[in-house]
């Protein structure tokens, strides 16, 4: 099927209320780009295999994906020094077909957890390699890694089950995102479209390689059944940019990045706890809040 929104479940079995759930996205790596970070990258991902109960999704973007064939954004200067190693012949070879090498050595780094994956959605660089070239490199990357293809944008919804029962469900919306980045409200602004019609738990998009944790969007409610409560229940939307692993302003050649002149990005990457609670309802400040719904927290992730 083409590329549409998909809807995907996930059960996670935990032993007790105080171990918590981690969540990790992986987007906007651009592998096989001159200024990708891989040494940051593959310090996250050793981060991410040493914790227990954690789990990642994929944010689109994982490889660089610029061919020959885009020829406004094509330059073999751009190109990371491993495409080139080797004798002549492999190095020709590595050229022929360059979304296959970066795609294979994303998928060697990422093998190692590749058991814990929720998905993977696609990015504009896979959407355009499939525009410009036919190559249905996102499709093949799902099938090399064995994730779920979530398509361009999907839902996500985590089952938080105990021995017994379940206890509670997290509800995840993921897009790898739209438009430009440059000025300080563009992704607040990209983030306030998807929350007016998005709802979920937790909302997360990438695309301008900013990092950027939004304050929590309360949603005030009252139960559309039994006793009135003396003040409105309220729920709480989490929503974050989960940034990108490029060095904006790499030494060396000239990249796309620096042609453009784009705001530089930290190499900072996102950590979203998720702690189950006990089925009770507390007040806090006159309003209850539904101690059902799981604890989350996002932070910037220590991955070094």
């Amino acid at each position: 099927k083409g590329l549409i929104m998909e809807l995907a479940e996930k059960r996670i079995d935990y032993r007790d209320n105080s171990t918590p759930i981690y969540i990790y996205p992986i987007g906007d790596v651009h592998m096989g780009a001159y200024n990708c970070a891989e040494g940051h990258f593959r310090k996250y991902v050793d981060y991410i295999k040493k914790q227990k109960n954690a789990y990642w999704v994929g944010g689109g973007d994982l490889c660089d994906c610029i061919v020959p064939s885009d020829a406004s954004r094509y330059d073999v200067r751009s190109l990371a020094d491993w495409i080139f190693t080797g004798d002549a012949m492999t190095v020709k070879e590595a050229l022929t077909d360059i979304a296959k090498q970066e795609r294979e050595r994303v998928t060697e780094i990422l093998w190692p957890i590749r058991d814990r994956c929720l998905g993977l959605i696609a990015g504009n660089h896979e959407e355009q390699l499939m525009r410009r070239s036919y190559n249905a490199h996102h499709y093949i990357m799902c099938d090399a890694l064995k994730a779920p293809n979530l398509t361009d944008c999907a839902f996500v919804r985590l089952s938080l089950q105990n021995p017994s029962r379940v206890v509670s469900t997290v509800v995840i919306f993921l897009h790898h995102g739209f438009g430009g980045g440059r000025t300080p409200g563009a992704e607040p602004n990209h983030m306030a479209r998807l929350r007016a019609f998005i709802d979920a738990d937790i909302i997360l998009r990438g695309h301008s390689h900013s990092f950027r944790i939004e304050p929590p969007q309360p949603i005030l409610c009252i139960p559309r059944k039994g006793s009135l409560p003396d003040e409105c229940n309220q729920r709480e939307i989490k929503s974050a940019n989960w940034g990108c692993w490029l060095k904006s302003y790499a030494r060396g050649p000239s990249t796309y990045d620096s042609r453009m002149a784009y705001p530089a990005r930290t190499l900072t990457a996102l950590e979203i706890e998720i702690k189950p609670r006990k089925h009770k309802k507390k007040t806090v400040a006159g309003r209850g809040v539904d101690s059902r719904a799981p604890l989350i927290t996002m932070r910037e992730c220590s991955y070094e």
